[in-house]
């Protein structure tokens, strides 16, 4: 579907919001949903989502929303969803050739920027302080802490990253050994790594103090950050259950080339734990967590070949997590040997 043709599906369900359905309406972005800006009669913003025919269920988009509305409401800065006139935070809409897509809409953070930008922090060319990290950590304690309270929203219908959601045989976002262009070497390496992770994951606890509702997706454009300069986290397409430990590791994945790197993760987790508790072993995990965020990406991207996104997968991430894959085997069999 075009993007003007995604423009007329949209405005086709903008009056069950009260919206004018001539409103001004421009692409944020496409990648798995439409991302619209709204702006209207009053002023406000709002953004629109799209989502991809049959990637979610109704189900697992309310549970979404819901989320975070709760979150919203325990004062957590977040993404506010937008009920329709009829109440409801997710409508149906048909397009012109007869796809039915899913559509909602969330209030626009006003002067909100990305915290920062994937290529970037990769080239380490940011120029992000430390401090910026350790608001992060203690921004995202605060999710985890109030996703403890809230539990699971009635109807709770979302993916769990686990061990087989991350590593497993039906893996969240594919399988990253279906990558092409590995090598020989490369494959074997990602075998190996993806055998041990799969035991140590397994192996690992889901007490309430390390595992629960996560927002699985923290990279730096998730984050935005206002005028005032206080965070607010957006884009829960792939929240779930998961180790709070996964969270941070994805906030700190595409940092790994950064020179400031350590000081960044001493920061991050300097902030999480001064605002709730790290319970005993909460960071040996880390490696493991590290590893698992990178080879989503390689899952992610094996049935994507020839998107952008995923072109720049193949060529700037799988080097970061073959070398990842390396150390945690290395570390595994080092530790084994004593």
């Amino acid at each position: 579907m075009t993007t003007q043709a995604a423009i007329r599906t949209v405005r086709g369900a903008l009056e069950q919001y009260g919206f004018d359905p001539t409103a001004p309406i421009e692409l944020v972005k496409y990648r798995e949903n439409y991302v619209f800006r709204l702006i209207s009669d009053s002023g406000d913003s709002y953004a629109i989502r799209l989502h991809r025919a049959g990637y979610r269920t109704d189900a697992e988009i309310n549970t979404e929303l819901a989320y975070l509305h709760a979150l919203a409401e325990h004062g957590l800065s977040v993404s506010q969803p937008v009920a329709t006139l009829k109440g409801d935070f997710v409508c149906v809409v048909t397009a012109e050739d007869g796809t039915v897509f899913q559509l909602d809409v969330l209030r626009w953070v006003e002067g909100g920027v990305p915290l920062g930008d994937i290529t970037e922090a990769m080239a380490g060319e940011s120029s992000l302080d430390p401090s910026v990290f350790r608001q992060l950590g203690v921004l995202t304690a605060e999710l985890h802490t109030c996703t403890s309270i809230i539990g699971r929203v009635e109807a709770f219908r979302r993916q769990a990253w686990d061990a087989d959601g991350l590593v497993g045989g039906s893996a969240q976002w594919g399988d990253p050994l279906a990558l092409q262009s590995l090598g020989p070497e490369g494959e074997s390496l990602l075998e190996s790594g993806v055998e041990k992770l799969r035991q140590d994951l397994s192996a690992l606890p889901k007490s309430v103090d390390a595992y629960g509702v996560i927002h699985a997706d923290l990279t730096p454009e998730n984050v935005l950050v206002g005028h005032d300069g206080q965070m607010v986290l957006i884009d829960f397409d792939d929240f779930g259950e998961g180790w709070h430990l996964f969270d941070l590791a994805t906030i700190m994945f595409f940092f790994q080339p950064h020179p400031l790197y350590e000081n960044y993760r001493r920061a991050l987790l300097e902030g999480y734990a001064s605002a709730r508790a790290l319970p005993d072993g909460f960071l040996q995990s880390w490696d493991a967590m590290l590893l698992s965020r990178g080879l989503t990406y390689l899952g992610w991207a094996s049935t994507r070949r020839g998107d952008e996104a995923a072109e720049f997968i193949v060529e700037r991430v799988v080097p970061m997590v073959l070398g990842l894959a390396r150390n945690y085997i290395s570390k595994s069999y080092t530790s084994a040997a004593s």
